[in-house]
């Protein structure tokens, strides 16, 4: 994972993604501000229910504003517990699966009732990838370049330059306190990340973002065989309730602020994927919306997702710490 962050931050172009997404970036705004609130004020209601709810807190933002890399990532920066961590991963596969049908098969027709109709900007059924072609190519063919001769001296340096910010990330938590280490590595690897994204020659490397997310994808993979069966019928509800309350709070409370801030059915749905199931969903769901059109403006959210998603987690982990008086 200290790897595939900086890939995914070198491909992104942050000036067109905020230029072109439009309403999409108010929408994750909003997407990622409900998140927190939710998550904060939960960790508060179920503090008697969860040991170390400030941990959970923590994890939760990361996963549900990033991706489970982010949970990943911000588990090690706050030193989180491993069983608290495992059994997380395991409802948030189970309700997060649920999420994703219902915003599948019924959350357009729901939310489309009190939110406004989407508004095609585009007629000709063209879409303007502003540079970011590759984000958009979800089929096996942009896998399939990894293995390609011929670029793979962009993909070494890509997969260099990944491991010279992971480098220099860990030299800089290794001039700070030791209690403040695997915090300081993980924001230096987003910030250096992002900042690296800025150097055209590094943001134009060919399959920096595949190389990215096949490492997550093998991550998530992973994530998935340790899944534990045996927390299904011994299952911790104060633990579940919170991640289902994170999840259906957060996606009421962005709802009522699209309505606010006008928002439209397909912007808030697409934005509220990108944050709760990150990258590698966006394509299922604007395919399921029937627009192609939100399908890189999703990405783009997606991938600021990943990129702020350790900041807020452990930001609202210490929030959350102080409050509770853990």
């Amino acid at each position: 994972i200290a790897i595939a962050l900086p890939l995914l931050l070198f491909s992104i172009n942050v000036k067109s993604a905020l230029n072109m997404a439009g309403d999409t970036m108010k929408g994750m705004a909003l997407a990622l501000l409900s998140v927190i609130v939710i998550s904060t004020a939960g960790a508060v209601l179920f503090t008697d229910q969860i040991a170390d709810v400030w941990q959970v807190a923590g994890m939760s933002v990361g996963a549900y504003t990033g991706g489970s890399p982010n949970m990943a990532a911000i588990k090690t920066a706050i030193d989180g517990k491993e069983s608290i961590f495992v059994t997380m991963v395991t409802y948030d596969i189970l309700f997060s699966a649920i999420y994703l049908v219902f915003v599948m098969t019924l959350g357009q027709r729901v939310f489309g009732l009190f939110l406004n109709k989407y508004q095609h900007k585009n007629d000709s059924a063209e879409i303007d990838y502003a540079g970011m072609e590759h984000l958009a190519d979800e089929t096996a063919n942009g896998y399939k370049k990894l293995v390609s001769i011929k670029l793979l001296p962009q993909t070494l340096a890509a997969l260099l330059s990944s491991g010279v910010v992971v480098g220099v990330a860990l030299f800089i938590a290794s001039l700070v306190p030791e209690t403040y280490q695997s915090t300081t590595t993980i924001i230096g690897i987003t910030s250096l990340g992002l900042a690296a994204s800025f150097i055209p020659k590094i943001r134009n490397l060919a399959n920096s973002f595949q190389l990215g997310m096949y490492l997550i994808l093998v991550f998530c993979f992973t994530m998935g065989t340790m899944t534990d069966m045996s927390i299904f019928t011994d299952i911790d509800l104060g633990l579940a309730s919170y991640i289902s309350f994170i999840l259906v709070g957060s996606l009421l409370m962005q709802a009522l602020l699209c309505k606010l801030f006008k928002v439209d059915t397909d912007t808030f749905l697409i934005t509220s994927s990108a944050a709760i199931m990150s990258v590698p969903f966006i394509p299922v769901i604007a395919g399921a919306l029937k627009n192609r059109e939100i399908l890189l403006p999703g990405f783009a959210a997606a991938i600021i997702g990943y990129a702020v998603g350790n900041y807020l987690g452990i930001i609202v982990a210490n929030v959350t710490r102080a409050l509770t008086g853990a």
